[in-house]
Protein backbone atom coordinates (compact mmCIF):
# COMPACT_ATOMS: atom_id res chain seq x y z
CA UNK A 1 0.00 0.00 0.00
CA UNK A 2 1.32 3.43 -0.88
CA UNK A 3 2.43 5.67 1.95
CA UNK A 4 0.18 8.42 0.60
CA UNK A 5 -2.90 6.21 1.03
CA UNK A 6 -1.86 5.35 4.58
CA UNK A 7 -1.28 9.04 5.33
CA UNK A 8 -4.69 9.86 3.89
CA UNK A 9 -6.26 7.22 6.14
CA UNK A 10 -4.39 8.67 9.11
CA UNK A 11 -5.94 12.03 8.25
CA UNK A 12 -9.45 10.56 8.16
CA UNK A 13 -9.96 10.18 4.41
CA UNK A 14 -12.94 7.83 3.83
CA UNK A 15 -11.82 7.00 0.28
CA UNK A 16 -8.41 5.90 1.58
CA UNK A 17 -10.09 3.70 4.17
CA UNK A 18 -12.29 2.17 1.47
CA UNK A 19 -9.25 1.49 -0.69
CA UNK A 20 -7.40 -0.14 2.22
CA UNK A 21 -10.49 -2.14 3.20
CA UNK A 22 -10.87 -3.52 -0.32
CA UNK A 23 -7.16 -4.31 -0.56
CA UNK A 24 -6.77 -6.02 2.81
CA UNK A 25 -10.12 -7.36 4.05
CA UNK A 26 -9.89 -10.73 2.27
CA UNK A 27 -6.25 -11.15 3.34
CA UNK A 28 -7.09 -10.43 6.97
CA UNK A 29 -10.10 -12.74 6.85
CA UNK A 30 -7.98 -15.52 5.29
CA UNK A 31 -5.33 -15.13 8.00
CA UNK A 32 -7.96 -15.19 10.74
CA UNK A 33 -9.67 -18.24 9.23
CA UNK A 34 -6.35 -20.08 9.36
CA UNK A 35 -5.78 -19.11 12.98
CA UNK A 36 -9.34 -19.63 14.23
CA UNK A 37 -10.52 -22.49 11.99
CA UNK A 38 -13.87 -20.75 11.76
CA UNK A 39 -14.89 -18.69 8.78
CA UNK A 40 -17.79 -17.00 10.60
CA UNK A 41 -15.55 -15.98 13.52
CA UNK A 42 -12.91 -14.80 11.05
CA UNK A 43 -15.41 -12.69 9.12
CA UNK A 44 -16.72 -11.07 12.31
CA UNK A 45 -13.23 -10.38 13.67
CA UNK A 46 -12.05 -8.99 10.35
CA UNK A 47 -14.96 -6.55 10.39
CA UNK A 48 -14.12 -5.59 13.98
CA UNK A 49 -10.48 -5.03 13.05
CA UNK A 50 -11.40 -2.63 10.27
CA UNK A 51 -13.86 -0.78 12.52
CA UNK A 52 -11.07 -0.38 15.09
CA UNK A 53 -8.68 0.64 12.32
CA UNK A 54 -11.05 3.45 11.36
CA UNK A 55 -11.64 4.49 14.97
CA UNK A 56 -7.89 4.58 15.65
CA UNK A 57 -6.81 5.91 12.25
CA UNK A 58 -4.94 8.84 13.80
CA UNK A 59 -2.52 6.49 15.57
CA UNK A 60 -1.31 4.79 12.37
CA UNK A 61 2.35 5.45 11.60
CA UNK A 62 2.60 5.87 7.79
CA UNK A 63 6.38 5.34 7.98
CA UNK A 64 6.00 1.75 9.20
CA UNK A 65 4.97 -1.25 7.13
CA UNK A 66 1.18 -1.16 7.11
CA UNK A 67 0.73 -4.83 6.24
CA UNK A 68 2.86 -5.80 9.27
CA UNK A 69 0.81 -3.46 11.45
CA UNK A 70 -2.45 -4.99 10.22
CA UNK A 71 -1.06 -8.55 10.54
CA UNK A 72 -0.07 -7.86 14.16
CA UNK A 73 -3.53 -6.49 14.98
CA UNK A 74 -5.19 -9.51 13.33
CA UNK A 75 -2.93 -12.02 15.08
CA UNK A 76 -3.40 -10.40 18.50
CA UNK A 77 -7.16 -10.17 18.02
CA UNK A 78 -7.33 -13.85 17.06
CA UNK A 79 -5.19 -14.87 20.04
CA UNK A 80 -7.38 -12.84 22.37
CA UNK A 81 -10.49 -14.54 21.01
CA UNK A 82 -8.89 -17.97 21.40
CA UNK A 83 -7.88 -17.18 24.99
CA UNK A 84 -11.39 -15.95 25.71
CA UNK A 85 -12.89 -19.14 24.26
CA UNK A 86 -10.47 -21.26 26.30
CA UNK A 87 -11.44 -19.50 29.52
CA UNK A 88 -15.14 -19.91 28.66
CA UNK A 89 -14.62 -23.59 27.90
CA UNK A 90 -12.74 -24.12 31.17
CA UNK A 91 -15.52 -22.29 32.97
CA UNK A 92 -18.20 -24.51 31.39
CA UNK A 93 -16.18 -27.68 31.97
CA UNK A 94 -15.67 -26.86 35.62
CA UNK A 95 -19.41 -26.66 36.14
CA UNK A 96 -20.07 -29.79 34.11
CA UNK A 97 -17.57 -31.77 36.18
CA UNK A 98 -19.54 -31.30 39.40
CA UNK A 99 -21.88 -34.11 40.36
CA UNK A 100 -25.48 -33.07 41.00
CA UNK A 101 -25.17 -34.11 44.64
CA UNK A 102 -21.92 -32.22 45.19
CA UNK A 103 -23.22 -29.02 43.63
CA UNK A 104 -26.46 -29.16 45.63
CA UNK A 105 -24.76 -29.89 48.93
CA UNK A 106 -21.81 -27.57 48.57
CA UNK A 107 -22.73 -23.97 47.77
CA UNK A 108 -19.47 -22.86 49.33
CA UNK A 109 -17.43 -25.01 46.95
CA UNK A 110 -19.33 -23.62 43.97
CA UNK A 111 -18.87 -20.08 45.24
CA UNK A 112 -15.12 -20.66 45.68
CA UNK A 113 -14.89 -22.16 42.19
CA UNK A 114 -16.68 -19.15 40.67
CA UNK A 115 -14.31 -16.76 42.44
CA UNK A 116 -11.34 -18.82 41.26
CA UNK A 117 -12.54 -18.71 37.66
CA UNK A 118 -13.14 -14.97 37.87
CA UNK A 119 -9.57 -14.52 39.08
CA UNK A 120 -8.34 -16.73 36.22
CA UNK A 121 -10.30 -14.66 33.69
CA UNK A 122 -8.94 -11.41 35.15
CA UNK A 123 -5.39 -12.75 34.95
CA UNK A 124 -5.90 -13.84 31.31
CA UNK A 125 -6.94 -10.29 30.37
CA UNK A 126 -3.82 -8.71 31.93
CA UNK A 127 -1.00 -7.39 29.75
CA UNK A 128 1.66 -10.04 29.14
CA UNK A 129 4.29 -8.72 31.56
CA UNK A 130 1.82 -8.06 34.39
CA UNK A 131 0.36 -11.54 33.95
CA UNK A 132 3.82 -13.09 34.03
CA UNK A 133 4.78 -11.16 37.17
CA UNK A 134 1.52 -12.13 38.88
CA UNK A 135 1.92 -15.81 38.01
CA UNK A 136 5.56 -15.88 39.10
CA UNK A 137 4.66 -14.27 42.40
CA UNK A 138 1.37 -15.91 43.30
CA UNK A 139 1.50 -19.27 41.58
CA UNK A 140 5.21 -20.07 41.75
CA UNK A 141 5.97 -18.20 44.98
CA UNK A 142 8.98 -16.34 43.56
CA UNK A 143 10.07 -13.26 45.50
CA UNK A 144 9.81 -9.78 43.98
CA UNK A 145 13.61 -9.44 43.88
CA UNK A 146 13.99 -12.75 42.04
CA UNK A 147 11.25 -11.78 39.57
CA UNK A 148 12.95 -8.43 38.93
CA UNK A 149 16.29 -10.14 38.29
CA UNK A 150 14.81 -12.82 36.04
CA UNK A 151 12.84 -10.29 33.94
CA UNK A 152 15.53 -7.61 33.96
CA UNK A 153 13.31 -4.96 35.53
CA UNK A 154 13.37 -3.07 38.81
CA UNK A 155 11.89 -4.43 42.03
CA UNK A 156 9.67 -1.32 42.12
CA UNK A 157 8.24 -2.18 38.70
CA UNK A 158 7.46 -5.69 39.94
CA UNK A 159 5.74 -4.25 43.02
CA UNK A 160 3.75 -1.74 40.94
CA UNK A 161 2.62 -4.41 38.46
CA UNK A 162 1.60 -6.75 41.29
CA UNK A 163 -0.33 -3.95 42.95
CA UNK A 164 -2.20 -3.16 39.71
CA UNK A 165 -2.88 -6.87 39.13
CA UNK A 166 -4.32 -7.29 42.62
CA UNK A 167 -6.46 -4.16 42.19
CA UNK A 168 -7.88 -5.59 38.95
CA UNK A 169 -8.65 -8.89 40.67
CA UNK A 170 -10.26 -7.13 43.64
CA UNK A 171 -12.41 -5.08 41.28
CA UNK A 172 -13.64 -8.23 39.50
CA UNK A 173 -14.38 -10.01 42.77
CA UNK A 174 -16.12 -6.96 44.21
CA UNK A 175 -18.36 -6.72 41.15
CA UNK A 176 -19.21 -10.39 41.48
CA UNK A 177 -19.96 -10.08 45.19
CA UNK A 178 -22.25 -7.10 44.61
CA UNK A 179 -24.13 -9.13 41.99
CA UNK A 180 -24.10 -12.35 44.01
CA UNK A 181 -25.10 -10.91 47.36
Amino acid sequence: MKTSTIEALQNGDHKAFEKIFLAYFDKVKYLLTGLLRSESDAEELAQDIFVKLWINHTSIDPNKAFSTYLYTIARNTALNLLKHKLVEENFRNSFNSFDEEESNSSDELLFAKEISLLVEMAVCRMPVQRKKIYEMSREKGISNIEIAEELGISKKTVENQLSIALQEIKRVISSFLIFYL
